[in-house]
This record gives C-alpha cells, structure tokens and sequence, in this order.
C-alpha cells in the first residue's frame, strides 16, 4: 500500500502542472457521485479519464487538455444526475423501509399541524395591518401575505390527499381486527375539539376577564384569552399524537405508504414557500412601515 502511495505520488509530481491540475478537478468531481456508486466504479473511471488526459496532452498539450474540460464536466454531472434519479425511482418502487417512511409522512404531518398553529396566530396578529392602508401602499405585504395564503391551502390540499387514505386504511385495519385501541385514538381528535369548544363557550357566555376597553387589556382576561389558547395548543398536540399513534398500530399497505411521499414533497414545498413570503412580509413591514 505505501509503496503504491509513493509510485503514484512520484507520477503526481513529474506530470505537467496542467495535466495535474485537470486531474486532481476531476477526482475531486467524481465526488458529487453516490457513494456506492463511487466505491464500485470511482477508481476505474478515473483511471480511463487519466489516460484519455494523457493521450490529449501527447496530442495537443494543454489546448487539448482544455478541449477535454468541459465534456468531463458534462459527463460526471449527468452521469450523477441519473444515478441519483434511478435512486430515487428504486426508492420510489419500494426500497424504503416502511418504518422510514412511516416517519416521514408523520414528520410531514406534524409539521403541518405546527404551521396551522402558527398561521392562526399570525392571522391574528396581522389582521389590523391587513385591514388597513398598508397593503395598498406598500405592494410587498400584499403579494406575500397573498403567497402565505396560497401555500396553505396548497399544504392543506396536499395533506389530505396523503394523509385521508392512510387514515381510512387505518380505520378499516382498525375494525377489521377489532383493534379498540386504534379507534380510541382515532376518537381523541373530536373529543378534544368538543371540549375546546365547550371551554370557549362558557368563557364567552360568562365574559370571563371582561370584553370592554377598560378590561381587554387587564391581567385577567390577557390569563383567560391566553389559557383558552394554551388549551387549543394542548388540544392539536394530543390529537395530532392520538392519530399518528394509531397509524403506526396499523398494517397499512406499503404502496399507500410510498404514494404519501408526492403529497408530502408538496406540502413540504409548500410550507417552504410560506416560511420565505413570511420572512419577506416581516422584512417588509419593518422596512416600509
């Protein structure tokens, strides 16, 4: 081994500089490569592109190492590229282990609910300003609270798609196998919306902490307002837990799995979207306004 080191770090040094320089590119290229892809083949290729480099320099000297750069260039890049897509359909047709995937619509998932969250709270805090003159006058908050909006209903539509099969493949497990476990949690969603409901009706009926100006602002009813929304808070968490829960007690199809992967890729992309109009909207307001 060392001595094969000091064999080709000799050769390494008594190349021309320039013949050199192409080849320590073009290792350093093979590198954007998959890795099983370059433990099989990475030692072969480079060895064919040295000798090609050789046969071009003992042609037409450095011109004809220049000639070879940019078709080097096109060739690892594309040759990368599709090594990466047929990853990816292999992925796509089933490779993916369930449990990787399993997580990956759940982490989707739970992201969502997280945005919704955090989308509720912005809409509230933004409706004064949305509601004004600013928008008119400063087009940047107009065009991208209007992108915000656009994402989530694009996430929303997205998230149902993938995740309303795989919620009934898991009711139908669920019945089929008498799985009470799976339908008890499945049944923590409404109940915790019934008793968000129930909470808000009573501290709306009963005025709790005062709605007028000289108490919608004082300690008590910042305490109420703001437990009611720990409570909504609380609420999404268990049910978003209580549903993820059920589905990995489920047996669900492994094909249904793999096709949450698109939905899931454009929600994700979707809520990527609305995470940049957001930065660009806050930048906006606190440049402008």
């Amino acid at each position: 081994m060392s001595h094969n080191s000091d064999r080709t770090g000799y050769a390494a040094r008594c190349e021309p500089l320039m013949l050199a320089a192409t080849l320590w590119v073009y290792h350093r290229l093979i590198m954007v490569q998959p890795p099983e892809f370059r433990r099989a083949f990475g030692d072969s290729i480079t060895q064919v592109f040295r000798q090609t480099c050789l046969d071009a320099y003992r042609s037409n000297g450095n011109l004809g190492l220049a000639r070879l750069w940019l078709p080097a260039l096109s060739d690892v890049l594309s040759g990368a590229l599709a090594e990466y897509a047929a990853l990816l359909a292999h992925a796509l047709k089933g490779s993916l282990p369930v449990l990787q995937l399993r997580r990956s619509a759940s982490v989707i998932f739970a992201a969502f609910i997280a945005f919704v969250l955090a989308g509720i709270a912005f809409d509230k805090m933004s409706e004064d300003i949305m509601k004004s003159s600013l928008p008119a006058t400063y087009p940047l908050l107009s065009i991208t609270y209007d992108a915000m909006v656009v994402g989530s209903v694009i996430a929303l539509l997205a998230v149902l798609a993938g995740g309303i099969p795989v919620a009934l493949a898991s009711l139908r497990y669920a019945l089929a196998h008498r799985r009470y476990d799976i339908l008890a949690r499945f049944a923590v969603p409404p109940v915790a919306l019934i008793v968000f409901l129930v909470v808000a009706r009573v501290v709306f009926v009963l005025n709790l902490g005062g709605n007028t100006p000289a108490t919608i602002h004082s300690p008590q009813r910042i305490a109420t307002v703001g437990g009611l929304a720990l409570l909504f808070v609380l609420c999404a968490i268990v049910s978003t837990y209580a549903v993820l829960s059920a589905i990995a007690r489920s047996d669900i199809d492994e094909r249904l799995l793999r096709f949450t992967l698109l939905p899931g890729a454009l929600a994700t992309v979707a809520m990527l979207a609305m995470v940049a109009a957001h930065i660009l909207w806050s930048f906006g307001l606190w440049l402008d306004a």
